[in-house]
């Protein structure tokens, strides 16, 4: 067991719950509502958030005032939302992750049990996060979503993600139509680079653009993103980060007055290096930093990014792995 799966397990059963290693979420009962705990972001695991299907008596929706005037009553809440059935709450970060994890048992008690005050005050009974019946649910994770299912729901949904599992596999990789929209996707990367370094700026965004582009295009354009397309999206990401250097440099001696052109200054930057008209120094720095900020960018996004596809139209039962902590309604 991981240090985080042991805090998650001891947190679960601090305030009445379970946890499910293989999903890593928290999830439980109080008082008739079925909620489930997360990390929104994997990369800051003290910062959760709750999730549970309800409906008010009338089967109107909360407004935004409705949940900021819960995080005024409930310190430990962040403003949520509601979309259909499903309420979201945030609790309410502290920068110093430290003191974030060692407080997060009362914490999190406090937001539980405000928010579900809030729910009992206002009418609401839990529900089916699709149809809405006030039936018995089930947690259940979809993709990167959580969701509380009724049993004709789970099965719908079961048939859904298998038909479209059925269609994705039919659906053959188009390399040439790959390489096309990642070389398209990541012009928006290029003008990053340009646009930050104009501003005085060498920044990790545009690394992040440039990965999130030329991930995208290749995906929309190829049809699928395979682990041979990933490669090739690499190699693109590369060689346009390059290109957004050298095009970031004709553009400054354009403005410098030494081209007439930023088409004959790009095809000069070789030249201008050697003559000393740009310092080799300061070149090579600035495109090292380029690639350290695309790796930087590149590799997250790769990851989170294989994440999505493994989870994509995958419906797992929350709790039906190897669980910790105690169950308490």
């Amino acid at each position: 067991m991981s240090k985080l799966t042991d805090f998650y397990s001891q947190l679960a059963a601090s305030v009445g719950m379970r946890y499910d290693s293989e999903n890593n979420v928290i999830y439980g009962q109080k008082e008739g509502f079925e909620l489930v705990v997360y990390a929104a972001d994997r990369q800051v695991p003290y910062a959760l958030t709750i999730h549970t299907a309800a409906k008010t008596p009338t089967g109107t929706a909360f407004v935004s005032e409705d949940f900021k005037n819960l995080s005024k009553s409930v310190s430990t809440l962040s403003v949520g939302g509601q979309s259909g059935n499903n309420i979201t709450v945030p609790l309410m970060n502290i920068i110093n992750q430290r003191k974030l994890r060692d407080a997060l048992p009362e914490r999190l008690r406090e937001a539980l049990n405000g928010l579900v005050a809030f729910l009992k005050e206002r009418g609401c009974i839990p529900c089916c996060s699709v149809c809405g019946r006030a039936e018995e649910v089930t947690a259940y994770v979809s993709g990167a979503s959580y969701l509380h299912l009724c049993p004709d729901c789970e099965t719908k949904m079961r048939g859904s993600a298998a038909l479209a599992e059925q269609e994705k596999a039919k659906k053959k990789e188009n390399m040439v139509g790959g390489i096309v929209g990642a070389v398209l996707g990541s012009l928006v990367g290029v003008l990053s680079i340009v646009l930050l370094s104009q501003l005085g700026y060498v920044a990790a965004l545009s690394g992040a653009v440039m990965a999130i582009g030329v991930l995208k295009g290749y995906e929309l354009l190829g049809g699928r993103l395979t682990k041979k397309g990933i490669v090739i999206s690499i190699v693109v990401m590369l060689a346009m980060t390059y290109f957004g250097d050298r095009l970031d440099w004709a553009i400054r001696m354009v403005q410098e007055g030494i081209g007439d052109n930023v088409f004959s200054c790009y095809r000069a930057v070789s030249r201008a290096l050697k003559v000393g008209i740009i310092e080799k120094n300061a070149y090579l720095g600035n495109l090292a930093l380029l690639y350290m900020f695309l790796l930087l960018g590149a590799v997250p996004t790769i990851i989170n990014r294989v994440r999505e596809k493994k989870t994509e139209g995958r419906l797992a039962k929350i709790g039906s792995s190897a669980g910790y902590g105690s169950y308490a309604s």
